[in-house]
């Protein structure tokens, strides 16, 4: 923010100096003369045919809504200098829904009772539109329209193109034939009417393309009025004739355009055939609302300032409900004037001077506005349209995927053949319907593993290890992730099947299904869990689910998805410790009983009964009860520990919450080395799950070994080298897993 200026959403002040007048007041003569223009565009489009008539007063309408709404914006947007205005998308389709409403008035409604209806109509969609924007500001909502599928969106702006070309033809040719006449508008009388204006929207679209200049739409209008006039007078005809002929916008009243409806004209209004246009208001609301964002993040990346997008919201929001009290059109910040202020460092001065310009055309411009060409603002129009079709039809063909290129051209294609309130049906469907086919693609398997690579934290016999390295085929573990629907929980049915139907499958087997990053169930997928279900029961499989979420362990139940028969395990490790309990359990004799755990696996390693008996000389046995802590998180690490028998887990513990556990021990195995070699405090608690005896070794009974027995002390640090080792590359093993 520049100095000087106010922060939050009050109004904001600036410090102007001499050097900053003229930049200031050149781009606000700019866009002042643009916003004029594009009011009088809008306004004939959205009063034409049986409107014509009274298309000044519209005018009047539109720029009223144009000064109040830049005034607003340009004293409460986050970025100085921000330019606002009449927009194309709303006025397009408030034009569909004004000729809506004129032909669902009873016959011999009146064209003044037509006229104040349309602009009754105008300014409560302007107030509601601006409603949502303030409120989407005001709850910072407004991240929330960024999920409209990007061709959605494109088909919409397409389909405004071709309402705007088709209305600006309508506009100059004075009717449009329906698609079967459509060879009237090439009748020689027809086409001198209505081709100029194509030209000469062509001609701005190549001159748009050579320059960047914010003087050449203007200047270009302008000269193209000028020429007219010119021909006017070589004709003979006069300002009269060419009035007459109908070239021109006037006659006008002379003076002031507004206000155009008072409060007394409200008993004219037609109230059903307003009420019926619901959906055209909707879309209107919704429409602005992305496409402000739009503009909003377009100057945020063409200024390299930070826009504040729900203080823009909220601007628009207010500006469009003081328009919307005068009977003005949608307005809110414009991407290309607003750029270009900022260029020349107009500031807030800029957008100030335009309002003040559209305020003074609106009092005292009627007069010259009824000497604006029809063409020339038809032409406008039409290159507006253009633009539209241009990016979204011609431009996206070598960007888009063709899926969505034909979505685009559906949802055109509806608009231009059967109306744009069913093109926006369509694309609601097209919306849903694209969603469901992207999600779909999703996989919801995050990672899909066997017993052999994922183990519990149990940390078992040499023997045990061995037989579930063997064997752990016969766990099969789904990771899932996401939002589950029955589009992706069919998908996971058929890889389920594929699985148990494969050649080679172990028996019997245990198919796991982890939860923990599932976000929620959709009530159509419950089915699929069902069969799930069924398909491992018929192949003698045993179903398991771990760290499923109350909610949707509340909908299993509910929905009887799952029989009470399927085990349910709080975490992953704990469902695979229990697998891998049952498949030692199944093997022929059981799980093999060792006597003595420590025993055995110091032999393994040390292969030699005097070197471990020597080794434990230095080693002090104690006893532990359930429950006793054999160390603390923080503790010193001087000491090591041997588990002769017994059964001891590591949990991390933090306050407020459940001990994690991170790996249960059983007899045989070492305790705190790391932590013992590197000097570092204990990093997790050690808690004895049953009686336990344990061996312990000090700093100081190492260091006496290392001088008295070297040999000893040597055989030592491999038995701690092998273990580690043996870590390492199980871990290892993992990782391979989850990157396969």
């Amino acid at each position: 923010m520049n100095p000087g200026e106010t922060s939050g959403i009050g109004i904001s002040v600036s410090r102007f100096s001499l050097a900053q007048l003229l930049p200031s007041l050149s781009s606000g003569l700019i866009i002042g003369l643009v916003e004029i223009i594009l009011a009088i565009s809008f306004a004939a489009l959205i009063f034409a045919g049986p409107l014509s008539p009274v298309v000044g007063p519209g005018i009047g309408l539109a720029l009223a809504g144009a000064a109040l709404s830049g005034l607003v914006i340009a004293l409460f947007s986050s970025v100085p200098g921000m330019a606002s205005g009449n927009q194309d998308v709303p006025a397009a389709i408030m034009a569909v829904t004004a000729a809506a409403i004129v032909a669902a008035m009873p016959t011999g409604t009146g064209l003044q009772e037509a006229f104040v209806t349309v602009a009754v109509a105008t300014g409560v969609t302007t107030l509601l539109t601006g409603l949502l924007f303030w409120i989407l500001g005001r709850f910072r909502l407004g991240s929330l329209v960024r999920f409209i599928p990007f061709p959605v969106l494109g088909g919409f702006l397409a389909g405004t193109g071709w309402l705007l070309m088709h209305g600006a033809i309508g506009f100059m040719a004075g009717t449009v034939p329906p698609l079967a006449s459509l060879g009237q508008l090439f009748q020689p009388d027809q086409l001198l009417r209505w081709l100029p204006g194509v030209l000469l929207a062509l001609l701005i679209v190549v001159i748009l393309r050579r320059t960047t200049s914010a003087l050449a739409l203007p200047l270009t209008v302008l000269g193209a009025a000028g020429l007219f006039h010119l021909v006017v007078a070589f004709s003979g005809d006069g300002l009269a004739g060419a009035s007459a002929g109908g070239w021109l916008l006037g006659p006008f009243p002379s003076g002031r355009l507004w206000p155009s409806v008072t409060p007394a004209d409200f008993d004219m209004v037609h109230w059903p055939a307003v009420a019926v246009q619901v959906t055209n208001v909707a879309t209107i609301g919704l429409m602005s609302t992305v496409a402000l964002l739009l503009n909003a993040s377009g100057l945020e990346l063409a200024t390299r300032s930070e826009v504040n997008f729900d203080r823009e919201l909220q601007a628009a929001g207010v500006g469009c409900i003081v328009s919307g009290l005068a009977g003005g059109l949608v307005s809110y910040q414009q991407l290309s004037l607003s750029a270009m202020n900022q260029q020349v460092r107009g500031g807030r001065l800029a957008p100030l001077v335009a309002a003040a310009m559209c305020a003074v055309v609106l009092f005292f411009g009627g007069t010259v506005l009824s000497l604006f060409p029809r063409v020339v603002l038809g032409g406008l129009l039409f290159f507006l349209g253009l633009s539209f079709v241009i990016d979204w039809v011609i431009r996206t063909w070598s960007i888009l995927p063709r899926t969505d290129y034909a979505i685009i051209m559906l949802i055109l294609l509806v608009t231009a053949t059967v109306g744009f309130l069913e093109a926006v049906g369509v694309g609601l469907l097209m919306a849903a319907g694209l969603f469901v086919l992207n999600y779909s693609r999703i996989d919801i398997v995050r990672d899909e593993l066997t017993g052999t690579h994922m183990q519990s934290r149990v940390t078992r016999l040499p023997a045990h290890r061995q037989l579930l390295h063997a064997r752990g085929e016969q766990i099969y573990i789904f990771r899932l992730q996401g939002y589950i629907f029955f589009g992706t929980a069919d998908r996971l049915v058929d890889r389920v099947r594929r699985y148990l139907e494969g050649p080679g499958l172990p028996r019997p087997c245990y198919l796991l299904l982890d939860f923990r990053r599932v976000t929620g169930i959709d009530s159509t997928a419950l089915w699929g869990f069902r069969r799930l279900q069924q398909l491992a029961q018929a192949s003698g499989a045993t179903l398991v689910l771990t760290d499923v979420a109350p909610g949707i362990r509340h909908q299993f139940a509910a929905g009887e998805a799952l029989d009470k028969s399927v085990p349910i395990f709080p975490d992953l490790d704990r469902g695979c410790e229990w697998c891998e309990t049952q498949l030692l359990s199944t093997v022929d004799g059981g799980a093999e009983v060792v006597t003595d755990p420590l025993r055995q696996e110091l032999l393994r390693v040390l292969e030699s009964e005097e070197i471990m008996v020597r080794l434990l000389a230095y080693f002090e046995r104690q006893e532990a009860a359930a429950g006793d802590y054999l160390m603390r998180q923080g503790d010193s690490p001087d000491v090591l520990f041997l588990i002769a028998s017994g059964r001891v887990t590591a949990q991390l513990e933090r306050e407020g919450e459940q001990p994690m556990r991170l790996q249960t021990m059983e007899g045989g195995h070492v305790l705190g080395e790391l932590g013992f070699f590197l000097g570092m405090e204990r990093t997790a608690a050690v808690v004895a799950d049953t009686p336990c005896v344990i061996y312990r070794l000090s700093q100081e009974a190492l260091a006496r070994m290392s001088a008295q027995e070297p040999a000893i002390a040597s055989a030592f640090h491999r038995l701690i080298v092998h273990l580690l080792a043996e870590r390492v590359v199980h871990l290892v093993g993992v990782v391979d897993a989850l990157q396969q």
